[in-house]
């Protein structure tokens, strides 16, 4: 038997011992799991390598397994996508969307895999580079119908504080165009990524690959972010990034303006959300399950997930 299945096995055996099944959505608020990231977070579509001595750094993934026949989705992203500001497993995105899509479209026509990394960078020059990942080997040792990528919060920490590192963003990205994007090291990190998932389809046909920009950051230095990059540098550059890569890109779901991003958000913004606060994007980020002013709560990973379901099948259920 090999050590990737005698893991699995173990972990699914120490997950019996606490009366919590492998699989139960509601395992991270029954076991009352902080938000921060810890390995269970990750679970069922990744496990700890070695279980005696679990760690969200050394863990094991792949493609949720699925009924045959099953459209395959892969999410891919940093926080965000891996967990959010949630409660539980259940109110992450994608399995938010994985419920929304059974409800809709009958159990097991869709299979949502989570493949996102707390911390991570699209940049290969990052602290924590998606590339290094069990995620990413996962992304890349399975066939897709469908990759949605959410990438480039983290790549925008421009100081360094406490224990959250300076990615050091290049300026020459602030202010480019799709005929001079080869001067911008996140848009050839970003090609050199879709010119690899554009092989991972069926029977050498390529995958639906959906690039979304990332929700806003409603507090400049929150996580040691800027706000200035995720707000106005990215709502522009990744739709340059999909056009330059467009045989190889569906489209562009807008996340940031689904999530109350603006164009004057320097004007329109408050300085960070609070309770109660008036501006009505601050719902899906502050209430009193959770405040956060980067990751959504509950109720904003609810609206996230319709904003992707509607950003690839479209109001009507046919691909846009």
């Amino acid at each position: 038997m090999s050590s990737y299945m005698l893991s699995r096995m173990l972990l699914i055996a120490s997950s019996a011992t606490t009366g919590f099944s492998y699989d139960d959505p509601g395992l991270l608020e029954a076991l009352k799991l902080p938000h921060y990231m810890h390995w269970k977070h990750y679970l069922p579509d990744c496990w700890p390598r070695d279980p005696k001595h679990p760690s969200e750094f050394d863990l094991v993934c792949s493609q949720r397994q699925s009924s045959k026949g099953a459209i395959k989705v892969a999410c891919v992203g940093d926080s965000i996508t891996a967990v959010g500001h949630t409660s539980s497993k259940a109110h992450q995105y994608p399995s938010q969307l994985q419920t929304m899509l059974d409800s809709e479209r009958g159990t097991g026509a869709y299979s949502v895999t989570n493949l996102g990394v707390g911390g991570t960078t699209l940049r290969k020059s990052g602290d924590s580079p998606y590339w290094n990942s069990a995620q990413f080997r996962a992304l890349t040792s399975s066939t897709w119908d469908v990759v949605i990528i959410m990438l480039g919060t983290n790549d925008a920490r421009d100081v360094a504080k406490e224990h959250w590192p300076v990615e050091h963003w290049p300026v020459e990205c602030n202010s480019v165009s799709v005929d001079t994007l080869g001067n911008c090291e996140f848009a050839r990190d970003y090609a050199a990524l879709l010119d690899i998932v554009k092989g991972l389809g069926h029977n050498a046909t390529q995958p639906d690959v959906f690039l979304m920009i990332p929700p806003p950051l409603m507090q400049q230095g929150a996580y040691n972010m800027n706000q200035t990059i995720i707000n106005s540098v990215l709502p522009e550059l990744i739709p340059q990034i999909a056009q330059a890569n467009r045989k190889s890109v569906r489209g562009v779901i807008d996340v940031y303006k689904a999530m109350g991003g603006v164009p004057d958000w320097r004007n329109k913004f408050p300085p960070k959300c609070t309770l109660n606060n008036t501006w009505p994007t601050c719902q899906w980020y502050c209430d009193e399950q959770s405040c956060d002013q980067c990751h959504p709560n509950d109720v904003g990973c609810t609206h996230l997930a319709e904003v992707v379901k509607r950003g690839w099948l479209g109001p009507k259920g046919i691909l846009i």
